[in-house]
């Protein structure tokens, strides 16, 4: 019975070791039509679409305080998979994207794909991209700067 025991511990062992991990990916985000070199760009990265755009529900955020009119965010260790990304220049430094009356935003932004809406808020099939992809590098450039 102690034998059976060990084979059993030993081949979990095993498994855990050299079972194959899912393999993690890098992106580069390239931010570019920064003209006010003061502030942050906040990046959010979200991975579902019924969550996409919404207040503390991205898989990850990034802020870079701003040095010249573009800025690069590595991104590391991505699971395979489909994301979208929102971007906001964050001028005044209150960790908000502020919006106008009509809930149009007062400050710079952008999303991946170079999505520019027109009278509505994305979705995120409009700015979705996968990953791995042909691109490692998404450009991304300031809408209202």
């Amino acid at each position: 019975m102690h034998v059976m025991r060990y084979l059993l511990i030993v081949s979990v062992a095993l498994l855990i070791v050299f079972y194959p991990k899912a393999k993690k990916y890098d992106i580069e985000v390239v931010v570019s039509n920064i003209n006010t070199q003061k502030g942050n760009i906040e990046l959010a990265i979200f991975d579902k679409s019924e969550v996409f755009l919404q207040k503390n529900k991205s898989i990850r955020r990034y802020s870079k305080t701003v040095k010249g009119k573009r800025i690069k965010f590595k991104i590391k260790n991505l699971p395979k998979g489909s994301y979208a990304i929102s971007l906001y220049h964050d001028i005044n430094g209150d960790k908000e994207c502020n919006l106008n009356f009509l809930g149009i935003p007062k400050e710079p932004y952008g999303f991946s794909k170079n999505y520019q809406p027109k009278y509505k808020p994305p979705h995120f099939e409009d700015c979705q991209f996968f990953v791995p992809s042909d691109e490692d590098i998404i450009y991304i450039n300031l809408i209202g700067s």
